[in-house]
């Protein structure tokens, strides 16, 4: 895997985890509209989502932060060198 996919991989990944936050917040925010066990099990999954999001971010300031060198020498682990 190259730096620029993983960078390309955690964005998406921020993207999507972001958009379930907003969805669990309409739906926690809105009983009557989504139902209320809809609406409890979005109230339960915005800390989750919350971590999700800090362990997201974190990864990607990481990944941002190491050398594209790193990523071709893991990538190559365990191939035989020619």
């Amino acid at each position: 895997m190259k730096k620029e996919e993983a960078v390309e991989n955690l964005d998406r990944a921020g993207e999507m985890i972001s958009g379930l936050y907003v969805r669990a917040w309409d739906n926690a925010l809105h009983p009557t509209e989504a139902g209320w066990a809809t609406s409890i099990a979005s109230m339960a999954t915005i800390p989750v989502l919350s971590v999700a999001s800090i362990g997201q971010m974190v990864s990607a300031a990481v990944v941002k932060q190491v050398s594209p060198n790193v990523f071709d020498t893991i990538s190559n682990l365990g191939k035989p060198k020619k």
